[in-house]
């Protein structure tokens, strides 16, 4: 039944010249309509999946920003594979936030250049167009919760594109790549400025469990990849330490011991691997 939904639906978005104003109202509910249907057909919805504008403003706290460490970031590494390139759309949205915090233009629009290319890379290279020119014109205002805003719906917009093409997986890769960068850089943060309000931000054991359980559906012989099981690997030992915490506030020893896990991770998600996900270097992981 959600199939003919979506196909009479498909035939109704577009709103040709001449319709009245209700009818426009119209046509726009039955595309946010058509979009919650095939987003809960996909396993992705509000309900089971954290915001990627919630997990990207929490980043507002981890102030001082770790500059540095996204300074030695190689943002136009490029990946032989859909999965990595996924993660690493995501994590450059995660780096474009926080430069709008560290308020550097041309940095932002450097991270505006790499998502498109990302995008390409990724198959949805035709949706990114408008957003990284109006990224590149909020840049040139200084409009800073303008272009964060902007971040948010390039993000989101190649999410939607992945569900349209029935790529449930890098969907949810995507986000992933973004929870994991801004984790690091969060935790980064946290170790070099303790607070408790950061260490309550870091301790969301209900996202890491979600995308555990998002690892849980690729397909196995991906899962069997030596790249893809140590990334899962290092998000269990992650939610093992937030278990640890019982609830409570983690110490700054667990958020040390955090953030070493979530630099591992990541260097899990850049690797060099080859075509069946074994890596290159494996004296560096």
């Amino acid at each position: 039944m959600r199939r003919v939904f979506f196909i009479l639906a498909s035939l109704l978005l577009g709103v040709p010249a001449g319709f009245s104003q209700t009818e426009e109202q119209f046509s726009e509910d039955l595309r946010e309509s058509s979009d919650e249907h095939m987003r809960e057909e996909l396993g992705v919805n509000p309900i089971t999946s954290p915001s990627i504008a919630g997990l990207l403003n929490d980043l507002e706290i981890f102030r001082p920003i770790p500059i540095k460490l996204i300074e030695a970031t190689d943002h136009s590494a490029s990946f032989g594979n859909r999965l990595q390139t996924a993660l690493h759309f995501g994590s450059l949205v995660a780096d474009g936030f926080m430069f709008t915090l560290a308020e550097r233009p041309q940095d932002i629009q450097n991270i505006g250049k790499e998502l498109i290319r990302e995008s390409k890379a990724l198959g949805v290279g035709g949706r990114l167009t408008k957003r990284s020119k109006s990224l590149f014109e909020l840049s040139d205002k200084g409009d800073w919760v303008g272009m964060r805003e902007e971040l948010v719906r390039t993000q989101e917009d190649v999410e939607q594109s992945m569900m349209e093409l029935h790529d449930e997986e890098m969907a949810h890769m995507i986000s992933l790549g973004g929870w994991l960068r801004g984790f690091q850089l969060g935790a980064t943060s946290t170790v070099e400025r303790y607070s408790e309000a950061k260490a309550k931000i870091l301790g969301r054991i209900d996202v890491v469990e979600y995308f555990l359980d998002r690892l849980d559906t690729l397909n196995p012989r991906l899962k069997q990849t030596e790249m893809v099981a140590a990334f899962i690997t290092r998000l269990r030992e992650i939610r093992l330490v937030m278990v640890e915490a019982s609830g409570q506030t983690l110490t700054e020893a667990q958020v040390a011991r955090l953030k070493k896990l979530a630099d591992q991770a990541e260097a899990v998600a850049t690797a060099k691997v080859d075509p069946d996900g074994n890596f290159l270097e494996k004296t560096k992981l």
